[in-house]
């Protein structure tokens, strides 16, 4: 296995964060992150004006600050929000990613590069992606460090996590294709090929040279697409896994939200669903929940 030099461990910090995942979506909490990017980032959270004609304009251009005017330009036009109304919603879900992921992780000591990364996607889900999955292995019980960040870019890429057999790199990559509100629809045959072009691909970097996991990030979805992409790889992996011995797992990592009773409340959550390759050629001592 590679190994990572002067590894930084995964220090959750979890004292400012809901413990039961709940928040409540107020223009008192749009400050807070406008605040809180201003304190980590240094600058002002980028403005972009929402638009009624396409309430999905400029969440390319900056996730967070799209969602943050669209929160602002809902408050704006009445009194409550509409949490089941898809761009609302996906709003929702990024303003809240943003603040459990500072919380969880400003008091690591690489959090600087840590947020200067998820900042390069505007905080997207994908941008949040790798920390969340970072955060999930350490509570499915498994030791995962940062490697320090090297170059001029000052950004973390491939993470570290401790198997009996050495330190196995763990690449996240944004499974982009059939990502709402922008990608394509989805059926059985489209997600099985989808599947099997990404995993087949990632053997350029992970390989019997280089081990490791592999964990994709697919974004908002609708409902019924995080159920069929993990079942999907989970047929696709004896065939996947025989062909690249090196590669230990693959697994989805998402960030969802739960509409609650109370007006403009809602349970945050994420997690990472691991399937395991049976044909991995070293140890299988990565812990995958359960």
């Amino acid at each position: 296995m590679s190994a990572t030099r002067s590894p930084a461990a995964a220090q959750i910090n979890n004292g400012p964060v809901p413990p039961d995942g709940i928040y409540r979506i107020t223009p008192s909490l749009l400050d807070e992150v406008e605040a809180v990017f201003q304190t980590y980032m240094g600058e002002p959270l980028p403005s972009i004006q929402a638009s009624t004609a396409d309430p999905f304009a400029g969440l390319r251009d900056h996730a967070l600050g799209w969602a943050v005017g669209h929160l602002r330009q809902r408050f704006g036009a009445g009194s409550r929000l509409d949490m089941e109304h898809g761009p609302t919603s996906n709003a929702a879900l990024h303003v809240v990613g943003f603040l459990h992921f500072a919380a969880t992780w400003s008091g690591h000591g690489l959090f600087p590069a840590m947020a200067a990364t998820a900042g390069e996607r505007g905080f997207s889900l994908h941008g949040l992606a790798p920390f969340a999955a970072a955060h999930c292995l350490t509570m499915m019980g498994n030791q995962v460090v940062f490697p320090e960040p090297r170059g001029e870019s000052g950004r973390i890429g491939v993470f570290q996590m401790k198997t009996r057999a050495g330190w196995a790199a763990v690449h996240c990559q944004a499974f982009e294709r059939f990502d709402y509100p922008f990608g394509r629809r989805w059926d059985r045959a489209s997600l099985r090929a989808a599947v099997n072009d990404v995993v087949s691909r990632a053997q350029g970097r992970i390989n019997l040279r280089n081990p490791g996991a592999l964990i994709l990030s697919p974004g908002a979805a609708l409902s019924g697409f995080d159920d069929a992409l993990n079942k999907t790889i989970e047929e696709a992996m004896p065939v996947q896994g025989r062909k690249n011995r090196g590669l230990m797992t693959v697994a989805t990592v998402v960030l969802r939200l739960k509409t609650l009773p109370a007006p403009h409340t809602v349970q945050f959550a994420y997690g990472c669903f691991p399937t395991v390759n049976r044909h991995y050629h070293l140890d299988k001592s990565a812990r995958t929940g359960g």
